[in-house]
C-alpha cells in the first residue's frame, strides 16, 4: 500500500457484541472496515468478544476457582476467537489483514488483573503491520501487566482500547454500535422521535449516554482531549463527542433501499446473501434469474423470482445490481436503467468496456449513478484508488492555487502495471509447482476460481477489459487498442525456464501512458507483481511525481467480489438516503442542544 502518515490515514474501529453478536455477522464487520480501505485509510479494528462469551466464561472461572490471573487468562481467549475469526472472514473476502496480540505490541496495563486500564504500546508495531496490510486486527479488553501476565479492562474495556490506540496512533476514534449515535433521550421510550446529537461534549455525553457508551471511557476521552464518533454498523450518520458545543439533528428512520437484482449466480447470490443479512438496510424487490423454480426450492421466495429481465427492471426499484455477465444484452439493460434514472451496480466489464462512451457519463462526479469497483481487482480498491488521485488533480485545478499546475501535474497516471486476472493467476502458480494445463485450470474451477468455460479469462481478454476501464478512468481517454496475449500450452515451459533462472511468468496487464497490453512476462523473484500468488491480484500506479501506489488482495471467488459489489450498494445507500431526506423536507435545520 502506498505510504502515508497516520494522523491522516487511520482509523481506529471498535466492534463490540451488539454488533459482533456471532460468527454470522463477520461479514458486515468486512464491510464495514472495507469502506474505510477502499478510501484509501489504513484500519485498526478492536474487537470484543461475541455476544454473552465473556460471561460465560467468567461462569466456567467461577466453577474452577477464583484466581485472579487465570481468570483473566481465560476470559481473554473470548476476544482472541473473535479477533482470529474477523481476520480469516477479511482473507476469506479479500481485504490484507494482519492479526495482532497484545504481546505483538507490547500492550501494557496498570491496576488488577480483572480490572485495569491501558498504560503504554508499541505504536511502531502497528505503523509496521499497517505497513504491510491495511487493516490490523486487534483484540480488546485485555492487556499484559508489568510481569507480563494478561490482565482485563474490565466493563467497557474494548471501547477504551480503541480510544487508547486511537490517540497513540494520532488516529481517529471511531465506536460501531447497534445505534447510530446519541439521542436527546432514548428512542426505545414513548413519545415523538427524539433528535439525534450531531455532536455534543463529553459531558453532555455523559449525561445522555446512558448505555451506549461506558462513562470511564467518556472521562477518558475528556482527560486527554480525544474526540470519539459514535456510528451504526452500515454507515449513515453518527455523533461526533469531544470539545463541540452540542447540536441536535431531526431524524427519521432511513428507508431500506430497493434492489432489483440481475442473476443468482455465483456473484449475484453472494450479493443476496448478504442483503438478506441486512433487511434494515436492504430490500430486495425482484430477482431475474433463468430457472426461477431452481431458485424457488432453495429457498428464495417465488414471488421475488421473475425470468423476464425486463419485469425485474420495470420494478419500483431504486437501484439495479447486474450479476448477469457478457457485453450484450446486459449492456443495453444497464442503459436502459441508468437512463430512467436508476442507480445501477455492476462487476460486469465486458459489458463496460464494449460501451464505455455511453456509460462514462454515469462513473462521473462525487456521487456517480453508475458504480462498478468489483469490474476491476474484485476486493482491491483499484477504481476507488484511481477515481481518488483523479479527483485530487481536478481539485488542484479549480482551488486557483499558484502551485495547482504542479499540484495536478503530479497527480498525474504515467504507469499501470498488474496481475488483475485471478483465474490466470491460479493457473500460472499451479504450473509453477509443477501441474500441467489442463490438471491447474480444473484445480482452479473446483477452487470457485475459474467459469466452467474458462476461455474468457485464460484468452487475456478478461484481464484486457480491466485495463481498457482502468486506463479510461484514469486519463478520460479510452485506449484505441489493447494488445492481447493469454495462456496456452507454450506457458507451461516458459514458467519452467523462468523458475530455472529465479525468475516467475505472470500475465501482467500494463500501460505506459501511450500503449496498452497483457501480455505474459517474466519477472524477477522481488518484482511486487511476482509476489501474488493463487487468486491474488497486485496492481502498481505510477504518477508523474515518482509515487508508486501500490494496491493488493484477492481479486477472484464469490466473497471478495460480492464485498465490492455490496461496498457500491453502501455508496448507493447514503445517496438514496440523501435524496429522500430533500424530498420530503425531512433534514431540518441544526439547532443547538440548550437543554443538554
Amino acid at each position: 500500500m502506498e505510504s502515508a502518515s497516520m494522523e491522516s490515514k487511520t482509523v481506529v474501529l471498535k466492534f463490540g457484541s451488539s454488533v459482533l453478536r456471532t460468527s454470522a455477522d463477520l461479514p458486515w464487520i468486512v464491510q464495514a472496515i472495507y469502506a474505510h480501505v477502499r478510501r484509501g485509510e489504513r484500519v485498526v479494528a478492536v474487537v470484543s468478544a461475541f455476544a454473552g462469551v465473556t460471561d460465560a466464561l467468567y461462569a466456567r472461572a467461577r466453577e474452577h476457582g477464583a484466581e485472579p490471573r487465570a481468570t483473566a487468562a481465560l476470559v481473554a481467549t473470548g476476544e482472541q476467537e473473535s479477533a482470529a475469526l474477523l481476520a480469516l472472514a477479511l482473507d476469506r473476502c479479500g481485504v490484507p489483514a494482519t492479526l495482532l496480540a497484545p504481546q505483538a505490541v507490547a500492550f501494557r496495563t496498570r491496576g488488577t488483573p480483572l480490572e485495569s486500564e491501558p498504560a503504554d504500546v508499541d505504536a511502531q508495531a502497528f505503523e509496521r503491520a499497517l505497513g504491510i496490510a491495511p487493516v490490523v486486527v486487534f483484540p480488546g479488553f485485555c492487556g499484559l501487566d508489568d510481569a507480563g501476565h494478561v490482565a482485563l479492562l474490565g466493563r467497557g474495556g474494548s471501547d477504551l482500547t480503541a480510544l487508547f490506540l486511537a490517540e497513540r496512533l494520532s488516529a481517529r476514534c471511531v465506536l460501531v454500535k447497534d445505534v447510530d449515535g446519541l439521542y436527546e433521550r432514548d428512542p426505545a421510550l414513548p413519545g415523538p422521535a427524539p433528535a439525534r446529537f450531531e455532536r455534543l461534549t463529553w459531558e453532555d455525553a455523559l449525561r445522555v449516554g446512558g448505555k451506549v457508551v461506558q462513562p470511564k471511557t467518556l472521562r477518558t476521552a475528556r482527560l486527554h482531549g480525544r474526540s470519539l464518533e459514535i456510528r451504526a454498523l452500515g454507515g449513515g450518520s453518527g455523533t461526533l463527542v469531544g470539545p463541540h458545543e452540542a447540536v441536535l439533528r431531526e431524524t427519521a428512520p432511513r428507508p431500506a433501499v430497493r434492489v432489483a437484482l440481475l442473476g443468482l449466480g455465483t456473484v449475484g447470490g453472494g450479493v443476496y446473501e448478504r442483503l438478506r443479512q441486512r433487511p434494515d438496510l436492504f430490500e430486495v424487490v425482484r430477482i431475474a434469474v433463468r430457472e426461477p423454480a431452481r431458485h424457488v426450492a432453495r429457498g428464495v421466495p417465488a414471488e421475488r423470482l421473475t425470468a423476464d429481465v425486463r419485469h425485474a427492471l420495470e420494478a419500483d426499484v431504486d437501484v439495479v445490481v447486474e450479476a448477469l455477465g457478457g457485453a450484450e444484452p446486459a449492456a443495453s439493460w444497464l442503459l436502459d436503467a441508468l437512463a430512467r434514472g436508476l442507480h445501477v451496480v455492476t462487476a460486469n466489464k465486458a459489458a463496460l468496456a464494449a460501451r464505455w462512451e455511453s456509460f462514462a457519463p454515469y462513473l462521473a462526479g462525487p456521487r456517480p449513478r453508475l458504480r462498478a469497483s468489483a469490474s476491476v481487482g474484485g476486493a482491491v480498491p483499484v477504481l476507488e484508488a484511481l477515481t481518488a488521485h483523479a479527483r485530487d488533480a481536478a481539485r488542484a485545478v479549480d482551488s486557483g492555487d499558484a502551485a495547482s499546475p504542479a499540484s495536478a501535474t503530479s497527480a498525474r497516471l504515467v504507469g499501470f502495471r498488474g496481475v488483475v486476472n485471478g483465474t490466470c493467476n491460479y493457473v500460472l502458480d499451479r504450473l509453477a509447482d509443477g501441474a500441467e494445463l489442463t490438471g491447474a485450470i480444473a484445480e482452479a474451477q473446483a477452487a470457485g476460481f475459474a467459469e466452467p468455460d474458462p476461455t474468457f479469462d485464460l484468452s487475456g481478454r478478461d484481464a484486457a477489459h480491466k485495463l481498457f476501464i482502468a486506463v479510461a478512468l484514469a486519463s478520460g481517454r479510452a485506449p484505441a487498442h489493447v494488445d492481447r496475449q493469454g495462456i496456452d500450452g507454450s506457458a507451461v515451459e516458459a514458467q519452467r525456464d523462468a523458475l530455472a533462472a529465479g525468475r516467475r511468468v505472470k500475465l501482467v496487464a500494463s500501460w505506459d501512458g501511450a500503449e496498452s497490453r497483457v501480455a505474459l512476462e517474466s519477472l524477477a523473484g522481488d518484482d511486487p507483481l511476482a509476489l501474488a500468488r493463487a487468486e491474488e491480484n497486485v496492481v502498481e500506479l505510477s504518477y508523474a511525481d515518482g509515487r508508486v501506489v501500490r494496491l493488493a488482495g484477492r481479486g477472484a471467488g464469490r466473497a471478495p467480489t460480492t464485498t465490492a459489489v455490496v461496498a457500491d450498494l453502501l455508496d448507493v445507500l447514503d445517496d438514496v438516503a440523501r435524496d429522500a431526506s430533500r424530498a420530503s423536507d425531512l433534514s431540518r435545520p441544526s439547532r443547538p442542544a440548550a437543554s443538554a
